[in-house]
């Protein structure tokens, strides 16, 4: 959750970088990830049932798998 300041070459600006949960978001703006990890901070409860949410159907799908799909 601490935000991180890295130097961009490419673009030669300073961005900035934060990760949560494995989730990954930067922007040349330390505004909008301070905004995103207030997001992802104040609606956790949403975030985790969204998660859950999409393990479920994962497993469902790979339990109905008629087409030996792997996902690669």
């Amino acid at each position: 959750m601490v935000i991180r300041k890295t130097y961009n070459t490419k673009f030669n600006c300073d961005w900035f970088h934060c990760e949560i949960n494995n989730e990954y978001y930067s922007s040349p703006h330390r505004e909008n990830v301070e905004a995103w990890r207030d997001d992802k901070l104040n609606n956790a409860d949403y975030y985790k049932e969204l998660s859950e949410l999409r393990s479920k159907g994962l497993a469902s799908m790979y339990k109905n798998n008629h087409n030996n799909w792997t996902g690669d």
